[in-house]
């Protein structure tokens, strides 16, 4: 199949042209079928796609997990492939895949969130807030690793826990959280581990709940997160389903994949193995050398 590059200008930047040069490298390297697509703006970059809906091909994601997300809520339920390169602040998605899964074609499950989908998490409270503050996450002047770091910071020390209704299944649970997490797979927020035990094509997505948290617990849940031990804590609790309502008496943020998303009432649904995208680990590494 024929690999369509997406390289948008826009977001990337002073990073473009390098891109481009090494797209080109690489992909001779392992004798690539391809084509390069360069967008200026996001509305071109929208239009670009219109070429290649009805056809089959590997497009390939250049950028984050927002990237990502854009780029599979356009690819859903077509016969295209996505494929991605990893260049935002976070790249979680990518993370998880280089330490899990063999070089090919894989099928994945998704989460319809509303009238969008996700492949990585979607999060509701103070990761929510952090992941939307575009005063840490895209600020420049902070080095990109330390970005979600600064906005934790930042709001461990003003955030209130907000009070979230969570259905689940036959359960139904309405108090204050500091923050509830739906995950198809492990990794948020630049590498924490918030669900240790997520794959993407097991059949369910796992509900972290996090009760409201005193200062130093919070501080002990975020550090934890690191290594994934944050489940152990008994204000922690994880629910494994395919389905599940999160609301609130007034509009509240959400973030899925590093895209936000505000409403009062999310309704989520698993689709298993629903999506495929392709996976090459030494492209990847060369890519990003």
């Amino acid at each position: 199949m024929k690999y369509v590059y997406l390289v948008n200008r826009f977001a990337l930047k002073e990073k473009s042209d390098r891109i481009i040069s090494r797209l080109q490298e690489v992909s001779a390297h392992f004798d690539r079928d391809y084509e390069i697509v360069i967008n200026d703006t996001a509305k071109q970059a929208k239009d670009s796609l219109k070429p290649y809906k009805n056809g089959e091909y590997i497009i390939t994601s250049i950028g984050g997990d927002g990237s990502i997300n854009i780029l599979l809520n356009d690819l859903i339920d077509t016969n295209n492939i996505l494929a991605f390169i990893p260049s935002g602040t976070g790249n979680d998605f990518c993370r998880a895949c280089m330490e899990e899964l063999e070089n090919g074609i894989h099928e994945s499950d998704v989460v319809r969130i509303n009238d969008r989908y996700f492949i990585n998490v979607a999060c509701f409270g103070i990761d929510a807030d952090i992941a939307n503050d575009d005063n840490f996450i895209h600020n420049k002047l902070i080095p990109a690793s330390m970005r979600y770091n600064a906005g934790v910071v930042y709001y461990f020390l003003t955030y209130k826990p907000r009070k979230m209704k969570v259905e689940v299944d036959d359960k139904t649970i309405e108090k204050q959280f500091t923050t509830v997490v739906a995950a198809n797979h492990k990794y948020y927020g630049s590498g924490y581990r918030v669900s240790p035990n997520s794959l993407i094509n097991d059949g369910t997505m796992e509900i972290i709940l996090a009760d409201k948290l005193n200062k130093i617990s919070m501080a002990k849940t975020i550090l934890s997160m690191k290594d994934g031990s944050h489940l152990k804590n008994p204000a922690i609790e994880v629910i494994n389903t395919t389905k599940a309502i999160i609301s609130s008496d007034a509009p509240f943020k959400a973030n899925i994949d590093g895209e936000p998303l505000l409403a009062d009432r999310f309704e989520l649904e698993l689709l298993p193995k629903r999506f495929r995208f392709d996976f090459n680990k030494e492209f990847i590494e060369m890519m990003t050398r």
